[in-house]
């Protein structure tokens, strides 16, 4: 990797990280933000709901703009303008002021995904995989730090400032991006988006990822209240509560390395390799917070922590790597924005039934587990018909 790669890459991990901070600020304010802006969960919870749509349909939106112009300039006018976006919030004084910022937000942070996936599999040849893995690896870091963070800045100062802080650096990354302009191939073809399906296994990874989302955004959701309501007998009610309010900071703190290990490993053994692995991994994840005997919880839960963030981050660039050189260079950015499309939106299905099954059984939450397992088990065996990327590259 060239030392111009190199940084490109880390601005793209540096932007990768800001993207995903701004909608990680709300979480540890929301009842200072509530109180503040005398609103309720629900209000607040419902407008997260619709700047989450508007993120996932963004994708489709971004996907062909980086087909046909600079990918750079995009992702340099994304940040600069998500993060002037939270200037907005120094008026907000109600709900409808707030709301207005946050799908501004998300309106143009939704650019930025399948443009940079877009410009990493055309920059980065040789070795993809581990530019994927590094790139994920950097959102996943500001995702494990930026709550912590801004949730000080919030208590220190005000719940607006940490909006506008994490949006400085938005702007500044933003800067510094639209001097870094890159020369990628533009698409000049009349191919229709829909006549890309027709390339040999696509429509299996596409699958995949979809069963991916499902489960991925059904235990990012529920995942804390599982661990709540089915308290650990021998760890005590105060530990299982301390494990619910963790897991998933300590989840995102193994996938750092499984972004690294999925990106390494898919340009050494193989794409279908990694998928077939990871999701094998993520199964007995599963398996072990289900069925680990009472006694033994604990362990289970740590198992699951462990297995569970190497396999899912692994993934990843795996399939970000595989879908790049399957898809004809020109229409890259359309086809990442439709798989991010699938994965973030079309996968929030599940959080209906996952909360349904926890509704409808309360003295069984684990139900809503089983059929995430099951929806897992059937991406494990999608994974297995996956083709081989080293016998499908795009000339």
């Amino acid at each position: 990797m060239t030392q111009k790669g190199r940084g490109l890459l880390a601005l793209l991990g540096a932007a990768h990280s800001l993207n995903h901070s701004l909608f990680l600020i709300t979480p540890p304010l929301l009842l200072i933000i509530m109180q503040d802006l005398n609103t309720s969960k629900f209000i607040l919870g419902t407008m997260g709901t619709i700047a989450s749509l508007i993120y996932g349909i963004g994708a489709l939106v971004g996907g062909p703009l980086a087909d046909r112009i600079c990918e750079t300039k995009i992702i340099a006018l994304a940040l600069a303008l998500a993060g002037a976006s939270t200037f907005v919030l120094i008026f907000a004084k109600d709900i409808i002021i707030y709301s207005l910022a946050l799908f501004l937000m998300a309106a143009w942070a939704s650019l930025y995904h399948p443009v940079a996936n877009s410009l990493i599999s055309k920059e980065f040849h040789g070795n993809m995989g581990e530019a994927m893995g590094i790139h994920g690896a950097g959102g996943t870091v500001g995702v494990v730090f930026t709550p912590i963070i801004a949730f000080a800045i919030g208590i220190a100062v005000d719940w607006r400032i940490s909006f506008i802080v994490f949006g400085v650096f938005c702007i500044l990354i933003g800067v510094i991006m639209s001097r870094n302009r890159t020369q990628t191939i533009r698409n000049t073809s009349k191919l229709g988006i829909l006549e890309v399906f027709k390339i040999k296994g696509l429509l299996i990874i596409l699958a995949f990822n979809i069963f991916i989302g499902l489960y991925m955004k059904g235990i990012e959701l529920f995942l804390p209240t599982y661990l709540a309501l089915r308290p650990f007998q021998p760890l005590g009610e105060e530990t299982a509560k301390l494990w619910a309010a963790t897991a998933a900071t300590l989840v995102l703190a193994n996938g750092v390395l499984g972004q690294w290990l999925g990106g390494r490993a898919s340009d050494h053994i193989g794409s279908k390799k990694v998928l077939a692995t990871v999701s094998a991994g993520i199964v007995a994840a599963l398996i072990f917070l289900l069925f680990t005997p009472t006694a033994f919880a604990f362990l289970g839960v740590a198992a699951f922590i462990i297995l569970y963030g190497l396999s899912f981050y692994g993934h990843q660039p795996a399939l970000n790597s595989l879908t790049g050189v399957m898809t004809p260079l020109e229409r890259r950015g359309a086809v990442y924005g439709i798989f991010f499309f699938t994965s973030f939106g079309l996968g929030s299905l599940s959080q209906i039934i996952t909360g349904y099954l926890m509704d409808s059984y309360p003295s069984n939450p684990e139900y809503s587990f089983y059929f995430l397992t099951l929806v897992a088990a059937v991406a494990l065996i999608l994974s297995t018909l996956i083709p081989d990327k080293r016998q499908n590259q795009t000339k």
